[in-house]
């Protein structure tokens, strides 16, 4: 199955259906629109990141930031959900869409259980396969 790395917190909130926005500087593939992909909460900022929110994103957004936040509970290196990517748009009217770069439109996130610990990510979107029980490959 396809996965697409995203730092955190916007990886959790992606996971959690509160954030229906990923923005990126590249058009997303159409091979991928209306497909289910994972979502990769990446390590590359260890357990450290910036938050900057609208009042709006932070209407929506802060309830879950404080109870991680709080309970130091953040994912980092591990698959903790997936979404279907929709659409791909410029200008979404989405409150979590930023302007002059693609918007992609997420919808029917699922929220993990279990995240998959311990999952190295990449650039773009790579390929999490099973080898055998509980062995990964990428």
């Amino acid at each position: 199955m396809k996965a697409i790395s995203i730092k955190q917190p916007w990886a959790t909130l992606i996971a959690h259906g509160i954030k229906d926005i990923e923005n990126r500087t590249w058009k997303c593939p159409q091979k991928y629109i209306g497909q289910r992909v994972l979502i990769h909460a990446s390590g590359c900022h260890g357990k450290r990141f910036e938050i900057n929110l609208t009042d709006e994103q932070m209407k929506q957004a802060f309830p879950l930031i404080t109870e991680k936040s709080t309970s130091g509970k953040w994912d980092f290196g591990s698959i903790i959900g997936s979404v279907v990517i929709s659409d791909c748009v410029q200008n979404h009217p989405s409150i979590w869409a930023e302007k002059g770069v693609w918007n992609w439109v997420l919808k029917d996130a699922v929220l993990f259980n279990k995240p998959i610990m311990n999952v190295k990510g990449k650039l773009s979107f790579w390929d999490l396969r099973w080898r055998k029980q509980n062995e990964l490959t990428y």
